[in-house]
């Protein structure tokens, strides 16, 4: 009856939800840990920069205590963000504990990542055009979306593509306003060309961003992927199957900002998905679905139909069992 307890949200669950946290957050210091994560591979010069500075070899421990900051504070703009729409009901503890079932389960991608940077700040521009619905003039939010898509760019590599995402949610949500084009696209280049002149002036050359994208180009990624990553992609695709089919089922319910909402991050999904297969970036991208996947599994089981909650439960069930033997078969094989 995990399912029934965490729509209850009692104190009970809290605890749960802390212990649950507590045990696969603590997997990122365990020294059986340090041989399967990953080094990560999508990052920009900025990030490359910033990493081998803060998470060297020898200060390893700094990268898991960010990632897991980073991932806590994600978890709280998700919550955030569904308070201020109200997407769902689910309280925030059902987030948090979907949140780290499905982002703490694969080790080898248990450290810092630029994928991680680039989810706050498209967390942060989603929210901006979401609170744009129904609001005549939204220059302000068009900007500042923008200017969180460029930030989330300036981190990671295949973040660029938000800003195709952009444009995508200004259709999905608003009415075509030429300005509000102009204006994101304005957000947009703003930090990255204050990026581009600081580092200019400081360094005196662009030389070495522009080499990173180069080697962008033409060194292809290594795909000798494990086991481990084929039962990771085959679990994720038979849950996310699973869940898109009930989520089909409740669409028609849904209100307009609601129904809008959940195409949008079904293309945010299938982005992260495309990236993660794509031979210039790693299988790491796949971190960049974390924020729709989480919206999507925690609106499947909440609004799952009280009178069936025998098969609700079951399928809540497999999905607990199913991310978690991932977590335990990492070590195993």
């Amino acid at each position: 009856m995990i399912l029934k307890q965490l729509k209850q949200n009692g104190a009970e669950v809290s605890a749960l939800t802390g212990i649950i946290v507590i045990l696969l957050a603590t997997s990122l210091f365990l020294p059986q840990t340090s041989r399967l994560i990953e080094h990560p591979e999508n990052g920009t010069y900025l990030f490359k920069i910033l990493y081998d500075n803060f998470c060297n070899e020898q200060n390893r421990i700094s990268a898991q205590i960010i990632s897991l900051t980073l991932s806590v504070l994600e978890a709280f703009l998700i919550i955030i963000m569904n308070l201020k729409q109200e997407l769902t009901r689910a309280k925030g503890t059902f987030f948090l504990f979907v949140f780290f079932i499905v982002n703490l389960s694969f080790i080898p991608h248990n450290t810092l990542l630029p994928e991680q940077v680039a989810n706050i700040f498209i967390i942060l521009g989603i929210t901006k055009i979401l609170s744009s619905h129904g609001v005549d003039k939204a220059m302000f939010e068009c900007f500042d979306m923008g200017f969180y898509f460029a930030l989330a760019a300036l981190f990671c590599e295949e973040a660029i593509f938000m800003l195709i995402i952009g444009f995508i949610a200004l259709m999905v949500y608003r009415p075509y306003i030429f300005n509000e084009y102009a204006v994101y696209i304005i957000g947009f280049i703003t930090p990255v060309f204050f990026y581009l002149s600081i580092y200019y002036i400081t360094e005196g050359s662009l030389q070495p961003i522009i080499e990173n994208y180069k080697a962008l180009l033409v060194n292809n990624k290594d795909y000798s992927l494990s086991y481990i990553y084929f039962y990771y992609a085959a679990i994720s695709f038979i849950m996310i199957v699973a869940a898109s089919i009930f989520i089909l089922g409740e669409y028609p319910k849904y209100n307009l900002l609601s129904s809008r909402t959940y195409k949008m991050f079904f293309i945010l999904f299938l982005l992260a998905v495309t990236l993660s297969i794509c031979p210039y970036f790693s299988f790491q991208a796949i971190r960049l679905a974390s924020m729709p996947l989480t919206m999507l599994y925690v609106t499947v089981f909440y609004n799952f139909n009280n009178r069936r909650t025998t098969f609700s439960e079951i399928i809540f069930s497999i999905f607990f069992i199913a991310y978690i033997s991932i977590h335990v078969l990492c070590y195993v094989i």
